[in-house]
């Protein structure tokens, strides 16, 4: 696909369950890795179910300052600028409320605090910063599974649409994690995407190489043409990009030894 001509590499990554361990949040087995990118000039860019806040708390701890997207494609930040993919958070609370008391759900603007940090298992002011939402709702969802696809239908017919993420249902404007990479995309440029779940293929598929990080649970990611990972988060991780940056002739780390 691309033996022949030369192209700059960017590397577009979902979070929980894929960089981040998705019960801890540890992330120790991708640092190599991120040192191998920076020092080849390769951009790492988030694409997460996160809010801005979450990512802005977090990125200091992985030296990252490219752009990146939050709340399943709804926005990319990129220093002071802003693109807008989604609608705003009170648009699509507006338009939930009709079909309140028809199913069992609940949403993070119906609960308090406490209850998100139970859910997410995050501490407070982490999930202060998970509850500070422009684009996006998501939901616990409480009733069937077939309800559930009833549910998303009307939805869709309200122009919203549904994502469903490791914990949560994502109800948000017409977009996905794929669409920022169209905004992304310049010539020559090839990008190799990594995910774990149902909300990471639109982003899959978008990219010249789509990775499938395993999970530790018993959900697997239906994707045609993509590589998947043995091992499951950060190890899945650091395992299939080191094993694509050594096939694409990436220079590895190169160590200090004083």
């Amino acid at each position: 696909m691309m033996a022949e001509e030369k192209f700059q590499l960017l590397v577009v990554s979902d979070l929980d369950g894929t960089l981040l361990d998705h019960h801890d949040y540890s992330f120790e087995e991708v640092l190599p890795v991120l040192d191998r990118l920076d020092e080849n000039g390769i951009p790492l860019v988030i694409n997460t179910s996160k809010t801005r806040a979450e990512w802005l708390a977090m990125r200091g701890q992985f030296g990252n300052l490219d752009p990146f997207v939050v709340e399943n494609g709804s926005a990319i930040y990129d220093g002071n600028e802003v693109q807008v993919f989604g609608l705003p958070r009170a648009e699509i609370l507006e338009k939930l409320k009709p079909l309140r008391g028809l199913y069992k759900y609940q949403g993070y603007s119906d609960v308090s605090l406490t209850e998100i940090m139970e859910w997410t298992g995050l501490g407070r002011q982490e999930a202060e910063r998970s509850a500070d939402r422009h684009f996006s709702e998501p939901l616990m969802w409480q009733d069937t599974a077939e309800r559930e696809e009833e549910f998303c239908q009307k939805i869709e017919e309200r122009g919203l649409m549904t994502l469903r993420g490791g914990r949560f249902l994502h109800v948000l404007g017409k977009t996905d994690k794929g669409k920022p990479l169209e905004h992304l995309r310049e010539d020559k440029v090839a990008i190799i995407a990594l995910g774990d779940r149902q909300n990471d293929l639109a982003m899959l598929e978008a990219a010249d190489i789509g990775v499938v990080i395993a999970t530790d649970d018993d959900f697997f990611l239906e994707a045609d043409d993509v590589l998947r990972s043995s091992e499951s988060g950060p190890r899945g991780w650091a395992q299939m990009m080191t094993k694509i940056l050594d096939q694409l002739n990436i220079p590895p780390r190169q160590l200090d030894h004083g």
